[in-house]
Order: C-alpha cells, then structure tokens, then sequence
C-alpha cells in the first residue's frame, strides 16, 4: 500500500532518484527498497502469470472504457488516457491490450482484486475466469454484511407472468396511466371475474388459475377489498401482496395505491431496491396494504425484525406457481405450515395464489399431474382450485386462444458456409492439440458438433483446465496455456458464426468474424494470431462469395417472409411479436427486415432483457417501457422483436400474430407466450428447422391438455376428500423436512480462533466477536482493526440504523481477501464481518473448520454493548 507519511517524503529527498518514479504514480518499488520488503511485489507475479495466461480472452470479453474508472486507481494517468485513446482510435482489442500490458507494469498490491471488483460490478463473464479469491460465490444475500443488500438471488430460473392492469369497462390492459385512472372511475367486474373471487370472498385459501389477459390483478383488487371491509368497527385487516420481480412489483404497487388510497387505505411497498432506505418493521405496521419482493420478508421473519405471519390476515402470491423447492414463497409458506400443523393459538393469513399455469412438473399421467398440483396447493394451503367454468363464453370474449401453426423448415441441402468454417476449426484444434501433450487430449473429445451449445460448453471446460493447468516451467506454462487461450478463443468466435448462420443470414455471421479478425489485427498481433488470420484470410473469398449466393438463402428466413407477407396482406392492422433465442438474432432479423424492400411495410422495434451478457448491455426499464409504449400506441410500430422478457415481468400490448422462431419453452413458458396473441383471430406460428422442438412444443400442449384435466377432476373431489388429500401431503412434507433439518447444538463456549480464510493470518478470537441487531457480528478492541484495510463502499447504503461506509479486507500484503464491511452503526465505527471470509481454528487441537453461515457456527455469542465501546 502507498504511504503518504511526512517522513516518507523526506527519504524520497534524500534518494533523489527514485522521486520521478514514484511521483508519477508508481511507488511499489520504492517502498520495497526502503523497507527492504519485496513481498508484496513477489505476490504480484502469480496474477501476472495469470493474467498473460488470460489475455486473448481478456482482449476479446472485455471492453476497457467499461471498468477504466475503477482500474484507474492501478493505473497512472498517462496510461488511463493512453487506453481512452487507443480504445477511440484502433478499437476495444486493441485498448484492452494497452490495458493488459499496464496492468502488469503495475505494482499496485491491489490491482488483482479491483479487476475482479470492476469485472463483477459490469457482470463481465471473464470474472469467472479471474480468481483472486479462494472459494465459490455466496448464493445468498445476507442483509448489511453483504454487497448486494437484502434480495436473495437462488441459482434458479423461475417464470413469471405479466401483470395485468384492467379498466373493467374495456379489454385488460397494461397498467398504464390512463387505463390504472380509469379503475377510479369504471369498477365494473366481468362475470368470469367474480367467478374467480368468490371462493376467496367466503374467506378460502384459494388458487387462481386463469388465462394471461384475463385481469387476475383486478381479481386481487376485489378479493382485497372485500377482506378490508369485512371486519368489524375496531378490528382491521392487513394485507400483503407478494410479487417476484422489481419491474411487477413497481406496477402493482402503482395499481393498489390508486385503487385503495382513494378509498382511505394506506398503500405501501418494500423491495430490495427501497430496503435500505425504510424499516420494514415501520411499513408493515403502519398501513393496510403492503406490497413486497417475498425476500424481504424472508428476511424480516428470520432476523425477528417481523415475529410472524400473524400479523397478517391476508397474503396474495403473484405467480404462485413459484411455490417449490428453495424459493422465497416456499419459504414463507414453511413458516405457515409449522404454525399451522404445531397447532399454535396465533391465527394465520388467508393465503390466496395467482398464476396462468400450475403446471405439471415432470407428469406423463394424469394422475402424476393431479399429485404435482395437490403438492402446490399443499404447498400454499389451498382448499380450492378457483378457475372459469361457468362463465367460459364470456372469458373467450375477453382472452383469444391464438390458432397454433407448426411450421418445419428444411435445412440447406448444401451448406458451404458451414463446410468452410468447420475445416477452419478443424485445422484450429489440430494446432491446438499440438502445443501440449497433456491438454492435447482434452481435444479428443468425441460427438463434438460444431455450431452448438454444447461445442460452447466444451471450451469453457478446456479454459478451466488451463487455469489449472501447472509445470516446473513456469515459462513454458505460460506459453502453453497462452496458446491454448488463443486457439479456444478463435474456435468460439466461429462456433458463434455457425449459430448466427444457421438462423439468420450468412452475411451476418461472417461480418460477425471480419470484426472480430479486424480487432485482432488492431491489437498486437503474435506469430500465433497472425497464422489463425492468415488461415482465415485465405478463405475469406471463398466465403464472401458464398454468403453473397442468393441461392444459399436461409430456408427459415424465407418462411418467416412468407408469414410476414400472407398475415399483413390479409390483415394490414397486424401486430406481430417475434421472439427470439438471442439478442445476437434480435438484432440480425431487425437488419434482414430492413434491408428487404419487399418487407418495407414493417417498422420493426426491439426488446431485449435488463442485463448484460458479455459486452452486450442490456434494455434499461425506461428503455423498455418506452418501446412498449411505442408498439402499443403508434401504428407504425407494427412488429416487436423481443428475446423472453416475459422473464422478466414485462407486460406486452395485445397483438393478433406471434413467432415462435425457433422458440420452445415448458407448458408454462408456452400457455404465457402464447397469451401474447389476445386480439380476437390471432395466430401463433412455430418455425424451426428441428423436428425435436415440434416434438416439445407438442409435448408442451399434451401437458397443458393432462393438466386441465387434473384440475377438472380435482374440482369434482369432494372437498373433504381434498383438504385430506392436501393435510397429509403437508405432513409428510414437514417429516421430511424435519428429518432433514438438525438439533441446534449447545455453543462451545471455548475461545476460538478466526484465521483469514485465503492466508490464514490470524484475525481475532470468537471472545472478541459481538452480536449486533441479532444478526450481524463486529468484532471489538482496537488489535482487530490493525488486521485490516478498508477501501471505500461502491454501493454506499443505509439499512436500519446501519449505514455502509467501506469494504474491509485483510491487511495481509498481496492477500487482500474480502472480511466484511465497515459501518456506521449510531455513535460507532464498526467492523461487520462474513463468517464465509474465515477459518476457524480450534486453539487445543489446530483443527481447523469453515462455516458458510453464521446459524452453522455454534460458538458462544455475546450481544454488543455500547459501553464496552465506549469503555
């Protein structure tokens, strides 16, 4: 670290040598000389060796103008302008390798972890390959300790459907202004709606199961306001509406203030984008309605901030079909049944869930279906599966079922493209197996198809071994993995360009590789990249020339033209929605409709997802928002071509034509896809070139057939017969989750040691660890804070009486391993560390033990006294 001390300056005086070096920036030296401490300069060498290894694929993942302002603090000044311009003048690789090389000039103890930092902060995927820090990532947030606040992110992918806003007087719509006043003035419920809401009005546990565009969210609306009114003068309700995503719970936090504060309820929202800044615990008891991310609450309920569920009388889970294994809804709902089945005095919640699809999970039978559903409604403690039957006729008015057409495509029947770029790779991996014996053999792989996902795949598992890979010869293995990283890297780029051929244009996939080999030439160019280019080169005639051949036309392209043509022909109003797998595709198809006269009728508009994929960023909300407004509003926005932002929330304009281009889901991806088509005659196209995706979608329909009809026969049980069915299903769940879960353990009272988790410097003893606010651990007396460092917080916050001032990391030369945060936590300065940072060492025997969670470390705690700080 560099030290600004008055008696550093006057050493510099007398070596006046060194002054130049370490006034512009670079101290590293200096300092070791003067010390005569070479360590920290030492522990360098292994990022640099690293970071050589890496550098063809930092030149092609990373774009330098993205993280320079964090690197800045590594660099000189000289160097962040010199990458600004080169990034200006000769391109993203070519600046990314000015970085790389000034990055290894650098003696800045710290520039390893603030490239990982800078590499996390923009979800760069080449921070999986820069490892500063032993251990795997957290899967979990864990309040003020953590980085990234309150909400829980599970390595899971969970579908949600849009949300509906509806002015009763016309078709649902999206919750926009208008339509969101108009449920001021227009409450006029639908037959089918009522329908709906009437076993949750007679106080039922209920499941909603209908159509996308039906208006559930107005249901909610009504079933909400009937359990407000319900209680008596003195007694009040209090409700809380769960919604999975941060764009949802926006839109319906908007949707219940404008309906409920007019009529003199109080309306409020926590999610983790506002955690920081509220007490839960104030919100939750000072209005009627509260509209959460379920993670807060989950939080809430296990720091003891919320005591329990009792405080509710009614909970509503949007997009309940969510209710399984480790996601927040489950969770909260485990909560439920232990109250419930431990027979407790407190009262518990109505529980009412809203989805388009209950799915069926892996059933092939009807009869595993209706056992997926029982589960779900076990898992919600649902005594009725609310659905439209009785007013079927009016629902079909209001919802179309869009007319499902298949269409396969043939392949090229010859594919010189494909047949080209394949030798390309083939010779790649010849010379690639070539540099090492050893890791030749990870090229022996057999069935690898070139232009798939699991080609992609494959040489992600050979950079792994790279990373890994070791020799006696510290050179060589440099050189040797360098090599590899290079001959993989080209192999990718090509692999892309067959995926980018297969769906779109030829033309495109081989701009695709020009600008990949401009940027390589722009950067430096090694005997290794500049034998791959020659190679290239060599063909690239040969390929213009095809790609250029109308005759090679994609197959797929020229169906999607004749739809295109045929449906706006027919219906020249027509709206059309057109997903996607890629963004890649998005925006090669918006270029293929722009470039065709004939197609010059369509105005095409692009939606993509919030988040960033190698140096591709996405869609911000606003952005978003606005071309959905667009599409809705404007006629000449005729067509959308979007990727599954139904993943995401966002709700779509009705349209009258969707394609599925080469698009499949599960059932409940294809019932919520499909409900995109609302306007009475729509259709909804699949177009692939792949009989297995036909197989299945139609798979997806035979599903979405046995889980209809496992709803129906579960609705003619008799309902005892059903609440049976449910409890024990409830208590098996619970034995087995109680088998699973273990008797807490009495605390060992004996002092511990904390070592640091990555050198095992010695940090402090449990005797010196405090409890703060019941789930958070400082660590007192004056010694602890000689063992660290702090650098200040990226994401400043305040939480509950705790603001987030800086990150703490040990004060071990070259280890800087990431130990918690410090905090502001009313008159104090405290440390707050991450039980995960540590090993914890017995001090009799030296073993040694980690703890991912604080709950899994048993020791003796003792809760924090201010006086003993003050003391």
């Amino acid at each position: 670290m560099m030290r600004s001390s008055t008696s550093r300056l006057r050493k510099t005086t007398r070596v006046p040598w060194r002054l130049p070096h370490c006034s512009s920036g670079y101290c590293g030296l200096y300092e070791a000389i003067e010390s005569w401490d070479f360590q920290k300069i030492e522990k360098l060498e292994e990022h640099r060796l690293l970071l050589r290894r890496l550098q063809p694929e930092f030149k092609a993942r990373i774009n330098p103008t993205d993280i320079l302002s964090e690197m800045s603090e590594c660099l000189i000044n000289q160097e962040c302008e010199e990458i600004r311009q080169i990034c200006f003048t000769k391109g993203m690789m070519a600046g990314a390798e000015k970085m790389v090389e000034c990055l290894l000039r650098s003696d800045k103890e710290n520039w390893p972890k603030v490239l990982k930092f800078a590499l996390e902060k923009e979800d760069n995927k080449f921070g999986d390959l820069w490892i500063v820090d032993e251990g795997s990532k957290r899967l979990e947030s864990k309040a003020v300790e953590d980085d990234d606040g309150m909400e829980m992110s599970s390595i899971q992918i969970f579908i949600q459907e849009e949300p509906e806003c509806q002015d009763l007087s016309q078709n649902p719509c999206l919750p926009s202004e208008e339509s969101c006043n108009n449920l001021h003035s227009s409450l006029k419920p639908r037959n089918y709606q009522l329908e709906l809401a009437l076993p949750a009005q007679k106080g039922k546990n209920t499941l909603i199961c209908a159509p996308t565009g039906c208006g559930k969210t107005f249901v909610s609306l009504l079933i909400c306001e009937h359990h407000l009114k319900k209680f008596p003068h003195g007694q009040k309700g209090k409700v809380v509406f769960f919604a999975n995503q941060i764009p949802v719970y926006e839109q319906q936090a908007t949707v219940f203030s404008r309906h409920f504060e007019r009529l003199g309820y109080s309306v409020a929202g926590v999610s983790g984008a506002t955690t920081e800044n509220v007490s839960v615990q104030h919100i939750i008891e000072n209005n009627d309605i509260i509209i959460l991310t379920p993670q807060i609450l989950v939080n809430s309920l296990n720091n003891g901030t919320i005591p329990s569920l009792s405080v509710f009388t009614l909970m509503i889970f949007d997009e309940c079909h969510n209710t399984s294994k480790h996601h927040p809804y489950n969770q909260i709902m485990f909560r439920y049944l232990d109250q419930k089945l431990g027979q407790s005095p407190d009262p518990l919640p109505q529980v009412i869930g809203l989805t388009a699809s209950v799915g069926v999970g892996d059933a092939k039978t009807v009869d595993e279906a209706m056992f997926h559903i029982c589960r779900l409604c076990a898992a919600l403690d649902v005594s009725v599966i609310a659905t439209v039957r009785d007013n079927a006729e009016e629902l079909e008015q209001v919802v179309y079922k869009p007319q499902k057409v298949f269409r396969k495509v043939e392949s090229r029947t010859a594919n010189t493209f494909k047949s080209i770029i394949s030798q390309l790779m083939r010779e790649t991996e010849k010379l690639a197996k070539n540099v090492s014996e050893e890791l030749g053999k990870l090229f022996q792989i057999q069935n690898r198809e070139f232009g798939t996902q699991k080609y992609e795949q494959w040489i992600v598992a050979v950079h792994k071994a790279c990373m890994v890979f070791q020799m006696p010869d510290k050179e060589e293995e440099s050189r040797i993995c360098r090599a590899l990283f290079l001959y993989t890297s080209h192999l990718r780029k090509y692999n892309d360009a067959l995926i980018i051929s297969e769906d779109a244009q030829m033309k495109d996939a081989l701009n695709y590789l020009k600008a990949f080999f401009h940027d390589v030439r722009e950067a430096a160019f090694d005997e290794t990249e500049q034998d791959l280019t020659r190679n290239f080169e060599e063909k690239l005639e040969e390929l213009e020339k095809v790609s250029m051949d109308p005759s090679n036309e994609n197959p797929k392209l020229r169906d999607l033209y004749l739809i295109l043509q045929e449906e706006y022909h027919l219906k020249p109003e027509t709206k059309t929605i057109l997903f996607v797998k890629t963004r890649a595709l998005v925006d090669a198809l918006k270029k293929w409709i722009e470039e065709n006269p004939a197609l010059g009728f369509l105005k095409p508009g692009i939606l993509t997802g919030r988040g960033k994929t190698n140096q591709t960023t996405g869609m911000t909300l606003p952005a978003q928002k606005c071309v959905l407004e667009a599409f809705r509003t404007s006629g000449d926005n005729n067509i959308l071509i979007a990727t599954s932002v139904a993943d995401e929330g966002i709700d779509i304009a009705q349209c009258n034509l969707v394609i599925l281009y080469e698009y499949v889901g599960n059932v409940v991806k294809m019932i919520q896809t499909r409900g995109r088509g609302r306007a009475r005659d729509s259709k909804c196209f699949l177009l692939t070139s792949s009989a297995d995706v036909i197989e299945k979608e139609k798979a997806n329909m035979f599903k979405e057939k046995i889980m209809n009809e496992s709803i129906s026969r579960l609705q003619a049980w008799d309902e005892m017969q059903f609440e049976k069915k449910i409890h024990q299903i409830q208590l098996d769940e619970k034995f087995i989750r109680d088998s699973q879960h273990k008797p807490q353990p009495a605390p060992d009272k004996e002092n511990k040691k904390l070592l640091c988790g990555k050198c095992k410097a010695f940090a402090c003893y449990t005797a010196d660890i405090r409890v703060v606010e019941k789930s958070h651990y400082t660590v007192v007396g004056k010694a602890f804070k000689e063992r660290f460092v702090s650098k200040p917080h990226p994401k400043p916050k305040v939480y509950d009486g705790f603001k987030k001032d800086a990150k703490i990391f040990c004060a071990i030369q070259n280890c800087c391993h990431d130990w918690g945060i410090q905090v502001k936590y009313k008159m104090f300065e405290i440390p707050v560390i991450k039980i995960e940072s540590f090993v914890v060492e017995d001090i009799a025997s030296g073993a040694q033990n980690r703890h991912s969670k604080w709950k899994d470390f048993h020791f003796e705690r003792i809760q924090f006294d201010p006086a003993e700080m003050s003391n």
